[in-house]
């Protein structure tokens, strides 16, 4: 995208490139490489030529890499069918199932991926600990499957089993009463997640917490999880964090996790008095949540983090996989193909080396149903 003038300030050439893709993406066709302008206000060219192609993928690891001492179901990138986007890079998708005497009904799920490696970590790190937690545990999300791309089998992302319904953030305690029953579940997994697999989940939040088609409360989404023997810092304790979550959810006041970690304090919101807000519907008191959890809570106190049998454990994110790299030559008239390990592929090498490359052609955004 070419501005009419050279302009100093980069952010501004960003800028007004950004506004003019805006204007015309909903327009471009699948095949469209690059667009070119004289004018902001002015009109557009369109580039297919693949000079312009300046795509890149992530170079996925294969299956093997997980190291997972148990087999996994894996589903194919091309086989979902997007319905609805749900955040950045997390989506709501539905795919055939597996024949039934009912005959073959589609499961519906929440596909989580990256294409980009700035970050690719953290969810690779998820999927690792999710999978390993038990697919039958009442009260956690169960993982579906393992996503590959169709070219080379590499690992693009992974799907949960989508529940209905909203999160307890999206379905507040003002449009369905908040249950006593529902905070007993919680802490009991959040120990579950502590003691038994020995896993911090680092992000407990109305926004992660979801109630099941049987009435159960269940947590998801373990993107910022880590193994307590090796990476354990008190102020990502979970215990802060359900603290927080039950006044957030009694109060809706959120302002003190608007701090950095390591000053939000839940011992002082602990010894502050909590009004519940007005709206906000509960089937027992204040003060009957409030006994259920300093109770919990006196108890974690006196009780350390062991390891046993049952805690889970993954290896680190290991190196990229070998993948064909064009090099050029001194003279740079001459290219050659090697095998490197590398974070990211050019599209375009890809293609200059007749290599095969991940096609993944998606909806616009206001062209998805959004079945929720």
């Amino acid at each position: 995208m070419i501005p009419s003038e050279p302009v100093q300030d980069v952010e501004e050439t960003e800028d007004i490139c950004l506004a003019k893709l805006r204007r015309h993406l909903d327009h471009l066709g699948p095949d469209v490489l690059g667009i070119r302008f004289s004018d902001p206000d002015g009109p557009i060219t369109v580039s297919t030529d693949e000079k312009d192609d300046v795509t890149w993928y992530v170079n996925c690891h294969p299956l093997s890499a997980l190291e997972l001492p148990f087999p996994v179901k894996t589903i194919g990138v091309s086989s979902l069918t997007e319905l609805d986007r749900l955040g950045p890079q997390v989506d709501l998708v539905t795919y055939r199932g597996d024949p039934t005497v009912d005959g073959i009904v589609n499961t519906k799920a929440v596909f989580k991926y990256w294409f980009m490696a700035n970050g690719m970590f953290r969810k690779w790190y998820e999927l690792q600990c999710w999978s390993r937690l038990p697919r039958d545990h009442p009260h956690i999300v169960p993982l579906d499957a393992v996503v590959l791309d169709d070219v080379r089998g590499g690992v693009v992302g992974f799907t949960s089993l989508y529940i209905p319904g909203g999160t307890l953030l999206d379905n507040d305690a003002t449009a369905r009463p908040f249950r006593l029953l529902w905070l007993q579940q919680l802490l009991s997994v959040v120990d579950d997640l502590n003691y038994r697999y020995g896993i911090m989940h680092q992000d407990i939040a109305a926004r992660n917490l979801l109630i099941d088609e049987k009435e159960n409360l269940c947590i998801f989404d373990f993107n910022f999880s880590i193994m307590i023997k090796e990476h354990y810092t008190p102020d990502r304790d979970d215990l802060k964090g359900v603290v927080f979550t039950l006044y957030e959810i009694i109060t809706l006041d959120e302002h003190f996790r608007e701090l950095p970690h390591a000053e939000q304090d839940a011992e002082a919101l602990l010894r502050l008095e909590w009004v519940k807000h007005p709206d906000v519907k509960l089937d027992s008191s204040v003060q009957a949540f409030r006994e259920m959890l300093d109770a919990w809570v006196t108890k974690r106190r006196r009780r350390e983090y062991d390891v046993v049998d049952t805690c889970i454990q993954w290896p680190w994110m290991p190196k990229e996989p070998p993948a064909p790299v064009l090099v050029t030559g001194p003279d740079e008239a001459t290219t050659r193909t090697e095998m490197r390990s590398i974070p990211v592929l050019s599209r375009s090498d890809l293609v200059q080396m007749n290599e095969p490359y991940f096609k993944w052609e998606r909806p616009a955004s206001y062209q998805l149903t959004g079945h929720r």
